[in-house]
């Protein structure tokens, strides 16, 4: 009995101290942990102010983002991504990785268009992106001579995403699409790059279709002349200056000081209240810039107002009581200062959907006070079921729209839908407040005073 009582306080003794030995153990290491955090915490770290060495200052410590790695001397980021924001020429763009030699390659957070792939990418996309003779270069035109350098693009064409690569790349072009390639090593529909909504990629399925993401993140295919939306990637050189920011979605990089005194000041793509609507800036010239409602007209119920387009023709036309002839008569004399804005050129040119070509469109002009956006123009498709500015020369009874889905669609003239304004402001209208965000749009003119007032 005795035996059995000593052994069995000898494996307590030892269940004890095993025990201990445990827990001192446990303890020891969370203890490190949190010493090690504060330590880290409180750390002065001097950061870079280069843009990529900035990016792997803040990124690159110890075990603390899990999101930013390293691969064959490519920084990446992956997953759901918080840290890579970078807001420049008006946009707000994800940082995709840095790359061997330093430079930066980076991505819309947003759609800026709905385009036709194309019997390939350079038949419609890049042309619409880039600046090349004989091309139509909308969104390069909208950067302002930004310090971009080419951008590889890869251009594989394969019917299985598991052997998806990118071996035959494009490096003419300083605006391109994500590659499958680059979205699978982001982490897919898993990754910051899925945004909820549907767009291509660079890469063809065959000669018929090509791929997309669509609006649940996974990858598919659809035929050429299908419309998703367009995200473009650029490319900087890793020595831009960092200005501000620490690259989240609050404080993205800044890696261009602005003093925002009038009009002519402002990026494209951001944003302006004005007669009580907040509206975007779509174009500039020398002496106006061409902004659009951010939303659909509204009516005296606060619904979207619907209307059509003509009953008779889509040839654009004021002097009959249409569509036309109610924005630049009802609805101008709805504004207030009406001396800010000025007429200017909408596109007018016709589009075909069998060739699916863009540059036509820009070709022909029209002057209105109160015009509309065409289906060449940037954010074109971001409010639904609106008309557009862009007829069918085959057909005087059809004129192009945006549909429910945010992409190209050709109604009757006679349907009724809703109604985006755009129009023309002077660009040396002053800036009174904001810093041109969505939440912090710029207010011009004698706007803030008149607030103050009532």
């Amino acid at each position: 009995m005795k035996k059995r009582t000593k052994r069995k306080i000898k494996k307590q003794a030892i269940f004890n101290a095993i025990s201990i030995i445990f827990v001192l153990t446990v303890g020891i290491y969370y203890i490190g942990r949190l010493i090690y955090a504060y330590i880290d915490s409180n750390k002065k770290i001097v950061l870079s102010n280069e843009l990529a060495q900035r990016i792997i200052d803040q990124n690159d410590t110890y075990e603390l983002h899990s999101t930013f790695i390293k691969s064959n001397n490519i920084y990446r980021f992956i997953g759901d991504a918080d840290t890579n924001y970078l807001r420049y020429k008006g946009y707000l763009w994800r940082i995709i990785r840095i790359n061997k030699d330093n430079s930066v390659t980076m991505i819309t957070e947003d759609s800026i268009s709905s385009l036709a792939y194309g019997k390939s990418l350079e038949t419609n996309i890049l042309p619409w992106l880039n600046k090349k003779e004989g091309s139509i270069g909308l969104f390069e035109n909208s950067l302002e001579n930004a310090n971009l350098i080419p951008t590889k693009i890869c251009i594989d064409t394969f019917k299985d995403i598991e052997v998806s690569g990118c071996f035959e790349t494009d490096n003419d072009y300083n605006i391109g699409l994500l590659s499958i390639d680059d979205y699978l090593k982001a982490g897919s529909n898993n990754s910051y790059l899925n945004n909820n909504s549907s767009f291509w990629t660079s890469n063809s399925y065959d000669n018929e279709k090509a791929w997309y993401i669509a609006n649940d993140g996974l990858i598919s295919n659809d035929l050429i002349n299908s419309k998703y939306g367009i995200r473009p990637i650029i490319t900087l050189k890793g020595n831009e200056k960092v200005y501000a920011g620490n690259g989240t979605s609050e404080s993205p990089y800044l890696i261009e000081k602005k003093e925002y005194q009038t009009l002519n000041d402002t990026y494209i793509g951001q944003y302006l209240t004005y007669n009580n609507t907040l509206w975007k800036i779509v174009s500039k010239e020398k002496d106006k810039i061409k902004i659009v409602s951010d939303t659909c007209l509204l009516d005296k119920d606060n619904k979207c107002l619907e209307m059509s387009f003509s009953q008779y023709t889509n040839a654009f036309n004021t002097s009959r009581k249409e569509l036309l002839y109610y924005l630049n008569n009802t609805y101008y004399n709805t504004i207030d200062h009406k001396e800010y804005i000025v007429s200017g050129p909408f596109y007018s040119g016709h589009f075909s959907l069998t060739n699916n070509d863009y540059l036509p469109i820009t070709k022909s002009q029209v002057n209105f006070k109160v015009g509309m956006l065409s289906a060449a123009d940037l954010f074109a498709y971001e409010v639904p079921n609106t008309f557009l500015l862009t007829s069918d020369g085959a057909n005087d009874l059809n004129i192009f729209s945006v549909n429910e889905n945010k992409a190209l669609y050709e109604s009757i003239i006679t349907q009724e839908l809703n109604i985006r304004p755009a129009l023309y402001l002077k660009s040396d209208i002053k800036i009174n407040n904001g810093d041109g965000s969505y939440l912090a749009p710029f207010e011009i003119g004698d706007v803030n005073n008149e607030k103050e007032e009532k």
